[in-house]
């Protein structure tokens, strides 16, 4: 199928292109002069794009699994997220190559004078480590192509078999998904501390995957509202996206109210360790922001229904929750890989900033390229007329 139009990205594409290069350049020469920093940096960049693009494919599983059919006028948006899941899953194989820098349990030296990781080194041990990684990435990689390759001929062929198909593979990848993402926000964040431990994680991560994906979808929907490629997105449909929005970044906070008050009650040393270095120099100004880009300033703007329903307050919250979203997983990594970083005044590194930026602009042209291979209206799908109408 050829590519059809920019729909994103018309004019600016040279921009991107040069953004990727600049990205791609500043992580080599950090390799070459401080890899811990570069892989640290890689990692959290690696990790968000990845939840964008794993959140659309959650997204697309919930609304076909309830028979949901508001948003199949922006359809086309999350499938095109989703579509950039296996370059994706291919960045995050890379930090295989990096794990020497990251995890302490790769060390034999370690392991053999750490009892704690010498216990847990039938579990995390290199090769034992990548075979999970694959295993997972490769069952995302696959639902997704699956997904799009049904919606892709319900709309050629107008056949509702395709999407009774897309069901059945939604309420499988949604059985799976929960246990498969927790073990991997447990294998590639909560181990680069294996001596902390939280049961948590998992729900944890997957909430702010779904806030996430909320936000992304938001936010490029609007944009291809802007541009007249989607004049059917109602204020009604970005009523239903605030909403969610809103649901999900108070289900985050919850969860991390949850975790830090257990810890905080308990007091016990080998926990309080991972939120005392949170707290110290810089990182405490990033600890306490990163509640108010992820919960208090949505919770607070999204509250009134005329703020769910305007295109630009929505798109601007999409926005800080997106730039909240990266901050907690940069809070996750990088104190435990390189606790010294955080004694500055920000705790953000030029390398944290020019691999964003390369590994968004990137992000950026995989999903532009994705809308283009396909109407974005989708014209054969049994709700649309619902849609129209929502």
């Amino acid at each position: 199928m050829r590519d059809r139009e920019s729909h994103l990205v018309a004019g600016g594409r040279r921009w991107l292109v040069v953004a990727v290069a600049a990205g791609l350049i500043a992580f080599i020469l950090g390799l070459l002069f401080r890899p811990v920093q570069a892989w640290s940096a890689f990692l959290v960049s690696s990790f968000f794009f990845l939840t964008v693009a794993l959140g659309g494919l959650v997204f697309l599983a919930i609304m076909y699994v309830s028979n949901a059919g508001w948003h199949t006028v922006f359809k086309r948006v999350p499938e095109a997220l989703a579509a950039c899941l296996p370059a994706s899953a291919f960045s995050m194989l890379a930090i295989l190559a990096g794990a020497r820098w990251l995890y302490p349990w790769t060390h034999a030296d370690a392991v053999l004078h750490d009892e704690l990781l010498s216990a847990k080194a039938p579990y995390l041990n290199t090769g034992f480590f990548a075979a999970r990684m694959v295993g997972v990435l490769a069952l995302w990689v696959f639902f997704a192509l699956m997904t799009r390759r049904y919606s892709l001929r319900q709309d050629a062929h107008a056949d509702i078999k395709y999407t009774r198909r897309n069901v059945v593979l939604s309420a499988i990848f949604l059985a799976l998904f929960p246990f498969s993402f927790s073990m991997a926000s447990i294998d590639w964040l909560m181990s680069l501390d294996p001596h902390w431990a939280s049961t948590i994680v998992g729900l944890y991560q997957i909430a702010g995957l779904l806030s996430t994906a909320v936000a992304a979808i938001s936010i490029v929907g609007i944009l291809l509202r802007r541009r007249g490629a989607l004049p059917d997105l109602t204020e009604t449909h970005l009523h239903d996206l605030g909403k969610l929005l809103f649901g999900f970044s108070t289900m985050w906070a919850y969860l991390w109210f949850s975790q830090y008050l257990l810890i905080w009650y308990t007091n016990l040393p080998e926990e309080t360790t991972h939120y005392l270095v949170r707290l110290q120099g810089g990182a405490s100004f990033l600890f306490y922001l990163n509640v108010v880009l992820n919960w208090a300033l949505p919770f607070v703007v999204l509250l009134r229904r005329p703020a769910k329903r305007s295109e630009g307050t929505l798109l601007w919250t999409s926005t800080v929750v997106l730039v909240g979203r990266w901050l907690d997983i940069h809070l996750q990594v990088v104190p435990a890989v390189a606790p010294d970083r955080l004694q500055g005044p920000m705790g953000i590194g030029f390398l944290d900033v020019a691999l964003l930026l390369g590994f968004g602009a990137a992000f950026l042209l995989m999903t532009d390229r994705a809308l283009g291979k396909a109407p974005l209206l989708a014209e054969g799908d049994p709700y649309l007329v619902e849609a129209l109408h929502h």
